[in-house]
């Protein structure tokens, strides 16, 4: 059995401290409880690890993705908490279910860590607040507003709807544009492999023909020679170039220019632009249906969009609010959001159902995203495969066109 060290006060304020041999955390509780202790922390002491717990640890720190949560295991997590608490579970308990049955290795951490801190006498929006790694803002903030109204059951089954919404449609984006980019890659490396390895074979051919090749296919030769002159560099130096493209865009300049040009770009701006909103409505709808005051529920949702140069007229948009002012006004003003959406807000602050507003701008725009996707798809694919086709057949032709001269002159 493992040791723990325990603080407690006495009925006199005293600290009390010392190391107790138990099961786990609550059988040490139940003993301090029963001498009439007030409990302030509890804690495992280390131990020497046997064989097995060396490599189960050994096992989870390998384990790829181990210290990412994914979506699916954070709305899982959510519904069934929020089903056994409905079911009259209490809430320790519950939260010692659910983290034997989570998948994600970062994610029980978390979870065994909320079940510490709230039998330390936290709450479980304190407890949660500090995995902002694993809880975000817009957890921990609807949690606390359905402690404070005691209404969690219903609110973490919102937060699950929420992130299926936000998951579905992260998937068909991704699923939709998944083919048009390994086409892209595929295409990449033909011609790169086609001018590295196969151009250079015809250009040795070509000097023994001791004739002047044509223009095109000397164009094509001389830019074969260049890029294996330069491919090992470039090689060399495309981690560093991606490494400071990305931290410039960690930037806040630097993403606020970035963001800019993704909007701007043609057929994908109207795409991420439409992403953007989707999620500024349906997180914005969530808050507000589970109490959370709108000024504070901009403030996180700003956060949330994912793109600098909207988050600066959600700004705009929280001043107009702080000042009294209405939410349409802002948006109209921004350019950025179309006049169907600044109507939807505005006929639901007129009477009082913005909530449910939002969330049919949400499913409108999810619905338009998958519309869009879908086009995009079976537009790319037909135009990529064009694309390859016609790039590998020039380069083609210019490699064969020294030998149709020949064979011409030959005739002659």
């Amino acid at each position: 059995m493992p040791d723990f060290l325990y603080k407690a006060r006495d009925s006199d304020g005293n600290l009390v401290q010392g190391t107790m041999v138990a099961d786990n955390q609550n059988e040490i509780i139940d003993i301090l409880q029963r001498r009439g202790l007030l409990i302030t922390s509890i804690a495992e002491l280390a131990q020497e690890l046997k064989p097995r717990q060396i490599a189960l640890r050994i096992k989870k720190r390998l384990t790829f993705g181990s210290g990412r949560v994914k979506t699916d295991d954070l709305c899982i997590f959510a519904r069934q908490l929020g089903t056994l608490l409905n079911a009259g579970v209490p809430l320790l308990r519950s939260l010692g279910v659910l983290g034997k049955q989570v998948e994600s290795n970062a994610l029980r951490d978390a979870v065994e860590r909320v079940k510490g801190d709230i039998q330390s006498g936290s709450t479980l929006r304190d407890a949660l607040d500090k995995h902002p790694k694993v809880f975000s803002k817009f957890w921990v903030n609807l949690v606390g507003t359905g402690e404070a109204s005691g209404q969690l059951p219903s609110v973490l089954e919102q937060i699950a709807q929420y992130f299926e919404s936000s998951g579905q449609l992260q998937r068909k984006v991704v699923s939709a544009l998944m083919y048009p980019a390994i086409l892209v890659s595929v295409c990449v490396g033909a011609i790169f492999v086609f001018v590295i390895k196969i151009v250079p074979v015809f250009a040795e051919m070509f000097q023994s023909f001791g004739t002047e090749l044509p223009a095109l296919t000397q164009y094509i030769v001389n830019f074969s020679g260049l890029l294996r002159r330069f491919a090992f560099p470039l090689i060399v130096l495309s981690p560093v170039i991606i490494f400071l493209f990305v931290r410039f865009i960690r930037t806040s300049k630097g993403k606020l220019l970035f963001d800019a040009l993704r909007l701007k770009l043609p057929v994908f701006g109207n795409l991420f632009r439409n992403i953007a909103i989707a999620n500024f409505a349906r997180g914005l709808g969530t808050m507000i249906s589970s109490g959370v005051p709108i000024l504070y529920a901009l403030e996180i949702v700003t956060k949330t969009v994912g793109n600098r140069v909207i988050e600066n007229s959600l700004e705009k948009v929280k001043e107009s609010v702080r000042d009294g002012k209405t939410i349409a006004e802002p948006l109209e003003q921004s350019g950025i959001f179309p006049p169907m959406v600044v109507l939807m807000v505005n006929v639901g602050e007129e009477t009082g159902e913005l909530a449910d507003m939002l969330k049919h701008v949400a499913d409108f725009y999810e619905e338009r995203i998958g519309t869009i996707v879908e086009r995009l798809s079976s537009l790319l694919e037909p135009f990529l495969l064009v694309f390859m086709g016609s790039v590998v057949g020039f380069l083609v032709v210019a490699m064969f066109l020294p030998i149709f001269k020949l064979a011409t002159s030959v005739n002659l």
